[in-house]
């Protein structure tokens, strides 16, 4: 159960730090892209925009820590050794796999590129490092 809550609580802490970031790199997006009005029909307000990317990225990243939770819960149970800086080798391969999944096909994007490698980085050490280290204290 420790572990389902370390995924509540990464997840939650990584849509508290993320969400503001990417509202303002909605905003500042919009004065050259205009990201917001496509995102958007003319007229939406970008800090509403904003308020539902916040909503959107606590509630995804909260579902995607207790879905990992429950991952890193059934793979302590058999015991696996630690190793790559994690007390888990096996569950911080399946998230770093996963994130490589996820971030790699935003590279070919030019746009994105940075933010994608950045996205990935944070995503494989919050959920693959932090969160089996926080399990093990609870």
């Amino acid at each position: 159960m420790a572990e389902v809550f370390a995924g509540f609580v990464v997840g939650y802490g990584l849509a508290l730090a993320l969400a503001p970031a990417g509202a303002l790199l909605l905003i500042r997006s919009n004065d050259r892209t205009g990201l917001a009005q496509r995102l958007a029909p003319p007229g939406t307000s970008v800090i509403a925009l904003s308020v539902v990317l916040h909503f959107a990225a606590i509630i995804a990243l909260t579902a995607v820590g207790l879905v990992l939770g429950m991952a890193l819960g059934g793979i302590e149970d058999r015991r696996p050794d630690g190793g790559l800086g994690s007390p888990n080798v096996a569950y911080t391969s399946i998230v770093v796999a996963l994130a490589a999944a996820v971030f790699v096909p935003a590279l070919a994007l030019p746009a994105v590129r940075r933010a994608a490698v950045a996205a990935g980085l944070v995503f494989a050490a919050a959920f693959g490092w932090a969160m089996p280290w926080l399990a093990t204290l609870g």
